[in-house]
């Protein structure tokens, strides 16, 4: 359990437990073997045309394939976690009920926006069904179909709606201050509350006082300006 929890951190003020945490860890590892696929496949690829001198049929629409999938997923966890990308410079200006509000709005037209994505990947699924990808069925043996391009835009855009309603719920309890935070903002917010934080001083060896200790320290500034002095009036004569 806690070699998962570093792999992939709870996401933070959202439930731990729940129909949406335990679809989010399903999601998370998905995507881990989603990529570790992707990266393998690109990988057999290469070797196999430069070094085998015989390239595979199947990779690189494998590849193709995954790559859909992992994506899709992924931008689902990215509305749970918040994480996608956000101009915050007019909604800090605003006060707790127009942050809510805005995130509302923003909410609205980003399920719309899915919703409408979703009902034409789904109307078309009819049409690709009957086309096969003929690297995977003729390599791997197996029936693919166009449609398993189209499934994870489905998926993906369902997820993704259930999400931002959870964060949207959140937001309006308080559990949540914004519904997108900017990561660069959070960086850099984490850096400075580091820098805040007191600095202990070292532990002073036995039978040293602090006034000798701060006259040592004073010594080693006045030794190291001299030297620095020196060295570069002897590099510049």
């Amino acid at each position: 359990m806690n070699s998962t929890k570093r792999l992939i951190p709870p996401v933070a003020d959202l439930s731990k437990r729940g129909v949406f945490a335990i679809t989010d860890l399903i999601i998370c590892w998905a995507v881990i073997v989603g990529i570790c696929g992707l990266t393998g496949s690109l990988l057999y690829q290469v070797f196999s045309r430069y070094v085998l001198n015989n390239p595979t049929i199947w990779s690189e629409e494998l590849a193709i394939l995954l790559f859909v999938w992992v994506s899709m997923l992924a931008i689902s966890l990215g509305f749970r976690r918040g994480e996608h990308l956000a101009i915050d410079m007019f909604s800090r200006h605003l006060p707790a009920l127009g942050v809510k509000l805005l995130a509302t709005l923003v909410s609205l037209l980003s399920c719309i926006a899915l919703s409408v994505i979703g009902y034409y990947a789904f109307q078309i699924i009819p049409s690709v069904s009957r086309q096969v990808l003929p690297g995977i069925s003729g390599g791997l043996g197996l029936p693919a179909k166009v449609s398993w391009m189209y499934f994870p835009v489905i998926i993906g855009c369902v997820l993704s709606i259930f999400f931002i309603l959870e964060r949207l719920f959140a937001v309006w309890a308080g559990r949540v201050l914004v519904l997108n935070a900017d990561a660069d903002v959070l960086v850099i917010e984490q850096l400075e509350n580091d820098l805040s934080l007191p600095v202990q001083e070292a532990p002073l060896e036995a039978g040293v006082s602090k006034a000798n200790a701060e006259a040592a320290w004073v010594r080693d500034d006045v030794s190291t300006s001299t030297f620095l002095t020196d060295n570069h009036k002897k590099f510049r004569s």
